[in-house]
């Protein structure tokens, strides 16, 4: 095979020369041309490598050192690769490149400078400082030590060590002066020295004031990346940098790097600042002037059109960056939030199940002591478990999570992460117990978190979780997150309303054809704990004895807080037996995440009585109660005690008992089967105009199918189906099949409103004779009930 054919040399050393001169952006003009003729030549990839990072042209340099004959055992190419790697926010590839070079040469200090700064760009100072100690100690003098150093301290706000840095280097460094003054300045204004720091920079031309200008307006864009726990330091900090970046867009031309650059961080800036519109806006507008955005900028847009609730756009940039990209676990992560919320749960589940098997668990380099623990590991793993747990399947979520938190118990954000799970699957107060856990292990100036208020609201903690607001709101703003919470709050908080109507016909003696109307209205939440409610309710219907209504209306109010509630309301009813005032109670206490107990009493039972009664005039005074066991989402027992007081003498008490069992949990797919008991006496014989056994029984199965059909974000059509079937046995009628099956779309419209539809067939035995009746039924929800 022959030999590839080699650039001329003298034409390559020149180039290399110039570039060394101070004009590498002319040289690598020339090696440019020289690569398109030689593009197999190995000295010329190399030297063309270098001097490609010199130049600025990072995604050109990272293109050819990928190059198979690009030589990766030259520690200079390496470097100005991972140089290259670190400029575009690739900060993995970088980290891998600085470990290469380091053994490429172990005994230069220049690798050791570049991890440490790739650290330090990530926020994770601690080991960053403890790199740059040896740095200090044995090559202190060296100007780019210094500058790393200096790039440190700002980096953790200790602007005295960062002046102190540079007028180290202004000694040193006298032809920049210019550059170090400003950055000596953007030090000084940190510290309140506006004035001064003005007087210094301003010696420098309007151009060159620009240009310093883009690069500290980046610089404040990562530097306010950092910033987790202020979020007004953050956000003026980001507008700081904006402000910059915009006047450099105003004051160059597309064709100007500086303008190109300046736009990217722009992309950065407004993200942050929670601008998501801005974001793609932008991003649209560099994409129609067919400018190509670098990968660590169009993480932020993807981010942004997912803020949006645009998924399939930002699936697409996701694929894109996971193929340039393949080992960073972020963009694996990214991508399968895309693919989650365009619904495309299984392939979902897959991309982040491959993006925690394939994360290192741990990070290396030479001049760290122990490796260094590479959080995208337990994060990766974290998210595939929630993800679970985003899609109804919680059981699963709670043991992954466990396994976790057993290898990492005093890892902060798993302990959230199980509290919140704990919370969903109806444990509040362990999941509290969990979350003041995973708070012992925080520093204290990190607290609180969104999901102490999550767990609080979710526990009806309402004034705890409005005592933590404030805090929050300073630590984190406006994010979405946050944003989301208190519209979900305030939904819950605020108005509510329902109402509904149905129509039952049957050819029977005791059901006849009727109709059947009821809506509430609940005020806003008063001090947290109460609301006032009106209910209006009509029932009218045909029966073979002839027609028969009834009315109610009521005002009530209700309490909630802590789990625990109780109600009332004073109502007039109305129908074929005349008007009465009539009042009604209830109350719920709730023992632990696992038992409930309620009762309630009503001195005109207008819902259990059946309507046919009224034509004889018979009302009914009721009272009952009821316990529920509750183990999770996935099983409960509940039993009810019921005793009805007829104005006809006759006096009923029913038990009834349930077990609910999930047979299947799927993404979106639900079913749960549910044998059922009920049983009920009546002291007067069966010659009434209502039906009224003397003694009946029933066990039976019941089993209930939920699919989520179509689902977007706030917007879905759940269909339900149901299906029971018992034996029937009625005193002196025996035994007999007693059957219903049921339909019913539910079509979230919106966080606040719901319709639904349902028809119901039933061929329930009466005195030993089946009346089957159908039932229609419409309704509207409005708010969170």
């Amino acid at each position: 095979m022959a030999e590839p054919a080699s650039a001329p040399n003298a034409a390559r050393e020149s180039a290399v020369q110039q570039a060394r001169l101070g004009d590498p952006k002319g040289a690598l003009l020339i090696l440019q041309k020289l690569v398109q003729n030689y593009p197999d030549d190995p000295r010329l990839l190399a030297d063309t490598t270098i001097v490609a990072n010199w130049a600025g042209d990072d995604s050109y340099a990272l293109e050819l050192y990928e190059r198979m004959q690009t030589p990766k055992d030259d520690s200079g190419v390496t470097e100005a690769a991972a140089r290259s790697a670190r400029n575009l926010h690739e900060y993995d590839l970088a980290l891998q490149l600085f470990r290469l070079e380091e053994g490429l040469s172990p005994n230069r200090w220049q690798p050791h400078l570049g991890y440490a700064m790739v650290l330090t760009d990530q926020g994770q100072y601690s080991a960053a400082a403890a790199l740059m100690m040896p740095l200090l100690r044995n090559d202190g003098g060296e100007p780019d030590v210094e500058r790393g150093e200096a790039y440190l301290c700002l980096r953790q706000q200790d602007f005295a060590c960062a002046i102190g840095m540079y007028q180290k280097l202004l000694e040193q460094a006298p032809k920049e002066r210019t550059e170090l003054q400003c950055q000596l300045a953007n030090a000084l204004s940190q510290l309140g020295g506006d004035t001064q720091a003005q007087n210094m920079c301003d010696s420098a031309d309007a151009d060159g004031r620009l240009r310093l200008n883009a690069a500290t307006g980046a610089e404040r864009v990562r530097w306010a990346e950092t910033i987790d726990h202020d979020w007004a330091q953050r956000k003026s900090v980001d507008e700081q940098a904006l402000a910059m970046l915009n006047g450099v867009i105003a004051a160059f031309h597309p064709a100007d790097a500086a303008w190109r650059q300046a736009q990217y961080d722009r992309l950065l800036a407004l993200y942050d600042l929670y601008r998501m519109r801005d974001v793609v806006q932008s991003f649209e507008y560099l994409r129609g002037q067919r400018i190509d955005v670098p990968d660590y900028a169009l993480v932020k847009v993807a981010g942004a059109y997912l803020a949006l609730r645009r998924p399939r756009e930002a699936e697409n940039l996701y694929r894109g960056l996971v193929l340039r990209s393949p080992d960073d676990g972020d963009l694996w992560s990214g991508l399968a939030y895309a693919e989650f919320e365009s619904e495309d749960i299984r392939e979902a589940f897959q991309t982040i199940d491959k993006a925690d098997r394939n994360a290192p668990a741990w990070l290396q380099s030479s001049g760290l002591k122990v490796p260094h623990f590479n959080g995208f590991h337990a994060s990766l793993a974290m998210q595939a478990a929630q993800m679970r747990g985003y899609a109804g399947m919680l059981a699963e979520e709670q043991f992954r999570l466990g396994d976790l938190l057993g290898m990492a118990p005093a890892n902060p954000a798993l302990g959230r992460a199980m509290a919140m799970t704990y919370l969903a699957r109806g444990w509040p107060l362990l999941a509290m117990r969990e979350e003041r856990i995973a708070d012992s292990f925080e520093q204290k100036g990190e607290l609180p978190v969104l999901q102490d208020a999550e767990i609080l609201e979710g526990a009806g903690r309402r004034q705890e979780v409005d005592a933590l607001l404030g805090s929050l709101l300073k630590s984190e703003g406006n994010s979405p997150p946050v944003d989301q919470f208190l519209t979900d709050c305030a939904i819950e908080r605020g108005w509510q309303a329902d109402i509904s109507w149905g129509y039952e016909w049957s050819s029977g003696q005791f059901l006849g054809n009727t109709q059947h109307s009821e809506a509430h209205l609940y005020s806003p939440l008063i001090d947290d704990r109460w609301r006032v409610f009106a209910r209006a309710l009509g029932d009218s219907g045909r029966f073979v004895e002839g027609s028969a209504y009834r009315s109610r209306a009521a005002v009530g109010i209700s309490y909630n807080y802590d789990r625990q509630s109780f109600w009332g309301e004073a109502a007039g009813d109305s129908g074929n037996g005349g008007a009465i005032a009539a009042g009604a109670a209830g109350g719920q206490f709730s023992l632990g995440d696992h038992w409930k107990f309620t009762a309630e009493g009503d001195s005109d039972n207008v819902t259990d009585v059946q309507l046919i009664a009224l034509l004889a005039g018979v009302r009914a005074r009721s009272g009952g109660v009821t316990a529920e066991w509750r183990d999770s989402e996935l099983s409960s027992i509940h039993a009810g005690i019921e005793r009805m007081l007829y104005s006809d003498g006759n006096q009923r008490s029913a038990v009834s008992g349930a077990w609910n069992q999930r047979v299947l949990t799927q993404p979106r797919l639900l079913v749960d089967i549910s044998p059922q008991l009920w049983t009920s006496a009546n002291s007067e014989d069966q010659n009434r105009i209502y039906f009224n056994p003397k003694h009946d029984f029933s066990l039976g199965l019941s089993a209930e199918v939920n699919w989520i059909t179509w689902r977007h974000y706030d917007h879905s059509l759940r269909q339900q189906f149901t299906v029971y079937a018992a034996p029937y046995w009625e005193e002196n009628y025996g035994t007999n099949g007693a059957v219903s099956a049921g339909y019913a779309q539910y079509w979230e419209l919106s966080k606040r409103l719901e319709f639904f539809g349902k028809v119901a067939w039933n061929g329930q035995p009466y005195d030993g004779s089946r009346e089957p009746y159908t039932d229609l039924s419409f309704g509207l929800k409005w708010g969170a009930q």
